[in-house]
């Protein structure tokens, strides 16, 4: 099972039945063997660029485990959704709570040794 971030833009004029969206969306993914693991609702915010004519829209996000198989099933029932203006799917990192110092340190690990800047200083003559 692999951790998936689902999010998706309610028109604005259906923002009264997220509930609804979000427990529809939970039966698909619990139907193809799939765990809910969090439910975010972002609230109404202004879109980058109208969509269907509308400049705001309500955001949720959906945080499951699943197979590729339930991320095929929510997208396709997501297309069919009416009041749905776009979604996005990724997969996610399990480890999200890691620090900005800590990837950082891991990029530097992952250079090889002729890459890493040197902080030795050569004595002047």
């Amino acid at each position: 099972m692999t951790l998936y971030e689902t999010l998706f833009i309610v028109h604005p004029e259906r923002g009264t039945r997220i509930k609804e969206f979000v427990e529809r969306f939970k039966k698909v993914i619990e139907g193809q063997n799939g765990t809910l693991a969090q439910v975010d609702e972002w609230g109404m915010r202004d879109l980058a660029y109208r969509i269907d004519k509308q400049s705001k829209g309500h955001y949720v996000l959906l945080r499951y485990n699943a197979g590729g198989r339930a991320v095929e099933e929510l997208e396709r029932n997501l297309k069919l959704t009416d009041g749905i203006l776009r979604y996005l799917t990724v997969r996610a990192q399990e480890n999200i709570g890691t620090s900005a110092a800590g990837m950082k340190g891991q990029a530097d690990q992952s250079k090889p040794s002729s890459e890493v800047e040197s902080t030795k200083t050569e004595p002047s003559a």
